[in-house]
């Protein structure tokens, strides 16, 4: 259980994380530019955080392999 709930928290950091850099990424191409398109900003609140988690959770994984190896 240790295990499951290190790796969900990992999935929700990394999902906060990703929708950080979401944010990030809209609010300095909003002061850039004048327009953005709707469907970028649509795809990349979907994308970011779903990536932020899965990575999370991989590097999370390959941190506990090493540990266990040593």
């Amino acid at each position: 259980m240790k295990k499951a709930g290190m790796l969900f928290l990992a999935l929700i950091g990394g999902m906060l994380g990703g929708f950080i850099i979401f944010e990030w990424i809209v609010r300095i191409v909003m002061r850039l530019m004048d327009s953005f398109p709707v469907a970028l900003i649509g795809t990349l609140s979907m994308i970011l955080p779903l990536a932020g988690g899965i990575v999370t959770v991989l590097l999370v994984k390959r941190m506990q392999n090493k540990v266990r190896e040593d």
